[in-house]
This record gives structure tokens, sequence and C-alpha cells, in this order.
């Protein structure tokens, strides 16, 4: 008797045992079945296409910034703020990049050869041009990684001067997101640089 209790009872603890593992495999296979990962890709994918749809060149898309909207007891570069300017270097930056690639395929595809000296020169004066406006470009994109740093650092939206250190603000960094120094210090700035180089 005392042998087929506890045989029955080591049925039961195998019965649930069964039952147990059976229940895990089913929440296994329904975890398995979900697929999160494509949706972050196409959302990825329709940013670039809007910003290729919304804004033909860099000045079209500073003057479509949206200006943020302050209120009094908010803290100054909070994650919200920081999150603004966030989007907006990052679509800058996304800008700036599509035309650098738009120039590259340019130079590429345009391998024709001139008879005419004065249409050579004037050819080859447009590709000067071009290529002075994506260096400019270039060196923007530098100062946009940096500001893109400092917002993940924390440090964006101060004046980098060591002697100053203050906030920027926020409309001044509306209107050029890449700055490093607030009004004063850049004032000072332009002032030293007109006496040295008149």
């Amino acid at each position: 008797m005392a042998k087929t209790k506890k045989s029955s009872k080591l049925a039961l603890k195998k019965a649930k045992s069964k039952k147990a593992t059976s229940k895990n495999t089913k929440l296994k296979k329904n975890v398995v079945s979900k697929k999160p990962t494509r949706k972050k890709v196409k959302k990825k994918a329709s940013l670039k296409n809007k910003i290729n749809i919304d804004y033909k060149d860099e000045e079209a898309f500073l003057a479509s910034i949206k200006p943020y909207k302050l209120s009094k007891k908010e803290k100054y570069m909070n994650l919200k703020q920081r999150n603004h300017f966030d989007q907006i270097l990052l679509t800058w930056k996304l800008i700036l990049q599509q035309e650098q690639e738009k120039t590259v395929v340019k130079i590429q595809d345009v391998s024709s050869s001139y008879a005419d000296e004065s249409d050579r020169a004037t050819h080859e004066e447009g590709f000067a041009l071009e290529i002075r406006t994506r260096e400019r470009e270039r060196r923007l994109l530098y100062k946009i990684e940096q500001s893109l740093k400092k917002i993940k650092s924390k440090d964006y939206g101060y004046c980098v001067n060591p002697h100053c250190g203050v906030e920027i603000g926020i409309r001044r960094l509306e209107a050029r997101p890449t700055a490093n120094l607030c009004i004063d210090c850049k004032t000072l700035e332009e002032i030293k640089e007109k006496q040295n180089f008149g």
C-alpha cells in the first residue's frame, strides 16, 4: 500500500511537470513569433523619404524650424529641449549628406569634353563653386556631429568659453543650432577679429 501511494504521488508530480513544460513551450512559441525590428527599419526609411519631399535644400529646412514652446517652470536644457535640438540636428545632417551625395553623382555622371574653351571654363568654374560649397558643408557636418555629442553628454546649450559658461539660449540655438558661444562672447570674438584682421 505504501508503495502504491508513493507511485501515485510520483505519477501526479510527473503529470504536473508535463503540464508546466507544455505551458512554457506554448509561451516560448508565442514570444518567438513577434518581430518588432521591421517596424523600426520602416520608420527610419520614412524619415529619409520625408526629408526628400519636405525640404529641397538646407535654407528651406532652416527657415521651417518650428520654435520651441517654453513654459515658465521648465528647466533649461531638459530632456524635451535636448530632444527638440537632437531632431533638428539629425534632420540637418541628413539634408547635408544628401546634398553631398548628389554632388558626387553629378561629378561622376558628367564626363563630356567640350570643344570650346569658354564652355569648358564655365563648366569647370561651376564645379569649383560646387566643391567649395560642399567643403563648407563638410565643416558644418563636423560641427553638427560635435553638437550631437554635446547633447548626449548634456553639455549642449552652454557657452564653451571657460570664463563664461552661461546658457546660450533657446532662440539663439534655434537660429544657429551649432552655436558654441553665448551672444556676448560671440560679439567680443567678432570685435577682436575686426581689430586683428581689419
